[in-house]
């Protein structure tokens, strides 16, 4: 009995496959590139910092147990595990401490997802199986800079289309967006460097794709949230790894209107997704990636900046001065971040508001230093972030998806002063993006957790200049710890 998912009809799911099999790298124009590697950058640095936290460990030593075979580097130690393990732990560490980019409109961390997928298929090609015979469906030779970048372009625009689509809706229904849309730009761009075509592809996405179910309850509290940056990475491989083998799926998985991604994540029709394969090739999302200037959930970050901006035109004023803060946002920010502030853990304290705008109030700078399982439960930020009022406002909302993250906060003193400051768009979103000095200082003091200094020079180095690399196996070589040599540098708390 055939159903929709078996006719081979070309639809969203066929079109998204066809061009990922059958692009070329020559249509990736210049700026895109150079946005794909400062993401990359910027992922890297986040994934060497996140190998050094509690969970990024657990992660790693979880893997570890799970099977042999030195076929993939496992970020910031001299560890090498099986191919199809290694995106979970990299994947984990990358999203480990909320300093990874985000698509703002797409809802996706790009770099969690991609970056690890991409890199144990690039070393899985390279090297080969750590045990027995080469399998024919594993293409030779090793990709050079070019075909990374190429890969990873197409997993991060995957993940963009894909999110642009269904994120917003699968926010509203309680789905963490980025780990299930990310399912599919780990796919994509393992399935470009194992050589897929089409077809298989297809099949990849397909599989991938019916993998997800995460849960946005995961902000509150506990460790889960960590590992929602590894578990689509390593899934969207291993889906990969399935179709290369000639496992199948559905041909629109994504658009079926019963049971496809689009209609159960977000409770989208199947027609409104035509824009996910409109322009392929022509439209570019890469760009509009956001590189956090800060820890903590993007959907603070206008807060942050809106409250910095008014700390410094008022030197004198510190946390002790302010009798209140509010803020007027969108519907959708007050529900993901706007809760009543709780000392759980480092988790809830980086997805809340109250907590971000406190700490910033006293300390004046907000990195990972703030976030430390010390701070969050000081009698004095606890004060401040019971006096910060986060309200909805109809306005704001009215500005549609582009404008959702837009503030309006005010600080009043306790002898009656009162300043305002709206802010619409986040330092380190593409309308104030950060600087490339400032991203690569981002990178270098978060590599520098785990790497010694010229490992760090060497990494940067290739990543900037991959298009030259004639051998990628250069840059994952380079993410792995030398086991004993390197001087780390103590980063909120962690040394390696």
């Amino acid at each position: 009995m055939s159903g929709p998912g078996t006719t081979g009809r070309r639809g969203v799911t066929s079109a998204l496959a066809e061009w990922i099999a059958e692009s070329s790298p020559e249509e990736v124009p210049a700026e895109v590139r150079e946005a794909a590697k400062l993401v990359m950058l910027d992922g890297f640095g986040a994934g060497l910092f996140g190998s050094t936290t509690p969970w990024g460990r657990i992660a790693a030593d979880y893997v570890r147990a799970s099977g042999q075979g030195e076929e993939a580097v496992l970020w910031g130690t001299h560890w090498k595990v099986p191919a199809s393990q290694a995106p979970f732990a990299n994947g984990t560490s990358v999203h480990a401490f909320e300093l990874d980019d985000v698509h703002p409109t797409a809802l996706i961390h790009v770099a969690a997802h991609v970056l690890p997928a991409a890199l144990a298929a690039l070393e899985l090609r390279a090297r080969g199986p750590a045990s027995g015979e080469r399998p024919a469906w594993l293409p030779q030779g090793r990709p050079d800079g070019r075909a990374l970048l190429h890969a990873v372009v197409l997993g991060f625009e995957t993940g963009a289309r894909i999110g642009l689509a269904c994120g917003p809706g699968q926010l509203r229904r309680g789905f963490h967006p980025s780990p299930n849309t990310g399912l599919f730009a780990a796919a994509a761009a393992s399935a470009r460097l194992l050589g897929l075509d089409a077809r298989a592809t297809l099949h990849a996405l397909a599989i991938a794709g019916s993998l997800g179910g995460s849960l946005m309850a995961a902000q509150y509290g506990g460790m889960l949230k960590r590992f929602h940056g590894g578990h689509p990475a390593q899934m969207g491989l291993q889906a990969t790894l399935l179709a290369a083998r000639g496992a199948t799926g559905p041909a629109d998985l994504l658009e079926a209107a019963y049971g496809g991604f689009a209609r159960a994540y977000a409770d989208i029709e199947p027609g409104a997704l035509a824009d996910v394969a409109a322009d392929l090739g022509r439209r570019w999302e890469t760009p509009k990636v956001s590189l956090k200037a800060y820890p903590s959930c993007a959907s603070n970050h206008t807060a942050i900046d809106a409250l910095s901006a008014i700390l410094k035109e008022h030197p004198d004023v510190s946390g002790d001065d302010i009798a209140s803060i509010e803020v007027r946002t969108s519907r959708a920010t007050l529900e993901h971040v706007g809760w009543p502030y709780e000392p759980f853990d480092e988790t809830s304290a980086q997805m809340n508001l109250a907590y971000t705008v406190a700490v910033l109030a006293y300390d004046r700078e907000l990195f990972v230093e703030q976030y430390r399982a010390e701070r969050l439960r000081e009698p004095r930020l606890l004060s401040l972030a019971a006096r910060v009022r986060v309200a909805a406002d109809p306005e704001i909302d009215g500005l549609g998806r582009e404008g959702r993250h837009t503030v309006e906060l005010t600080v009043e003193t306790k002898d009656g002063r009162r300043w305002s400051r709206r802010v619409a768009h986040a330092r380190g979103s593409s309308a104030h993006p950060l600087t490339r000095e400032e991203v690569i200082g981002k990178f270098r003091r978060l590599a520098a957790s785990c790497l010694d200094p010229a490992s760090v020079a060497a990494l940067e180095e290739r990543v900037l200049g991959l298009e030259a690399l004639a051998d990628a196996t250069e840059l994952a070589d380079c993410l792995a710890h030398d086991g004993g040599s390197a001087q780390a540098t103590q980063v909120g708390g962690w040394t390696t």
